[in-house]
């Protein structure tokens, strides 16, 4: 299986602050869940393409390429502020 990579990463963290399963984050983005699963699951074996990368941070009101970022010492863009 190919290295799942920062975009991974990055959308782990951002259905985990937002509580979303795969099913629920494929309905907010208006895209195929078994599609999105094939990207973002446990098992993934597609890549996040820019397209859907600037939807999610769009989405989420993620700063643009949010998603291809690394560790950033824990600045958050949290709507809720928490």
């Amino acid at each position: 299986m190919a290295e799942k990579g920062v975009r991974w990463q990055r959308v782990q963290e951002l259905m985990l602050e937002n509580a979303l399963d795969v099913e629920t984050m494929a309905a907010c983005l208006g895209v195929d869940e078994v599609k999105l699963e094939a990207m973002i699951g446990e098992s993934a074996k597609r890549k996040i393409p820019d397209s859907l990368a600037q939807q999610m941070e769009q989405t989420f009101s993620k700063p643009q390429g949010w998603l291809d970022q690394g560790d950033d010492g824990g600045i958050t863009f949290d709507l809720f502020g928490s």
